[in-house]
């Protein structure tokens, strides 16, 4: 008889981050002391401005009433013209943000991604209950929010769009010296991760994910665990085999404080 005695672990998010930002890309000071106005497509405005290297202001206008945010930000540029900006944003009652921002100064256009992890009951409510009552399995909530830039937006405005293109694929990423995955795109809502090497080996598991192309052999992932609350988001450059973007979630299993990391990856696609 075989006896299987190791437990699969699912380590946490911030467990997860140590050293999983070696091959990130480095930060872009291109847009320090810029500002630009959101139009968006359903009719709200926001403004992002970027004081220094280290600070951006999230100003959100709805109704006649502004909600302003000073944060602290990442920013790259994956490629010319195109920048990825991510920061967190908190306030009042109001449940703590991810607000990740797809930039295109080229075509004048954004998409706004805004994540939300789930508080502590959320957390603990049976994914068989989730099935009952037909809730998404992961408890992170997600948008995607198309915006015009310092233009209102109108039917002439570009957007970046849904794709189909991934889908079949299988692609390892390395993101560590020890850290290695794979993934595997099934159809137009789920993909499969599988940890080759590093914390996780032998881990996998299937998820929501989303999908939208950028450019040509360049597309934006989303993806939202169930075990464990995760919001994973990426610039996959199939051109030149990278990926960048970052993962956000708990620091540890409970609610509580989170972890928000920038990632990047050597990627390779493999047959499938």
């Amino acid at each position: 008889m075989i006896e299987h005695s190791k437990k699969p672990e699912y380590i946490s998010v911030g467990e997860l981050s140590v050293g999983f930002s070696e091959h990130s890309l480095a930060p872009t000071h291109e847009l320090e002391g810029s500002e630009y106005t959101f139009y968006y497509e359903e009719g709200k405005i926001t403004r992002l401005t970027f004081i220094d290297s280290e600070q951006v202001k999230w100003v959100i206008a709805v109704g006649g009433s502004e909600q302003s945010y000073v944060s602290f930000y990442n920013a790259v540029s994956p490629r010319p013209h195109w920048y990825f900006i991510d920061f967190i944003i908190e306030g009042g009652d109001e449940a703590k943000q991810s607000v990740s921002i797809l930039l295109n100064l080229r075509s004048n256009i954004a998409l706004v991604i805004t994540g939300i992890l789930p508080g502590a009951a959320e957390m603990q409510i049976p994914i068989i209950q989730r099935a009952k009552e037909a809730l998404p399995l992961s408890s992170v909530t997600c948008s995607f929010e198309h915006a015009s830039i310092d233009a209102p937006f109108t039917a002439l405005t570009p957007r970046c769009e849904e794709t189909t293109e991934l889908i079949g694929k299988r692609i390892e990423f390395v993101y560590s010296s020890k850290d290695v995955y794979e993934h595997i795109y099934l159809n137009e809502k789920m993909y499969t991760w599988h940890c080759i090497n590093g914390s996780e080996k032998g881990l996998c598991d299937t998820d929501r994910c989303f999908y939208y192309k950028l450019d040509d052999e360049f597309y934006l992932f989303v993806w939202m665990e169930k075990v464990i609350p995760t919001l994973g988001i990426v610039l996959e450059d199939l051109k030149a085999m990278r990926s960048y973007g970052k993962i956000y979630g708990y620091e540890s299993h409970d609610a509580g404080t989170t972890a928000n990391f920038p990632v990047g990856s050597y990627a390779k696609e493999k047959q499938s």
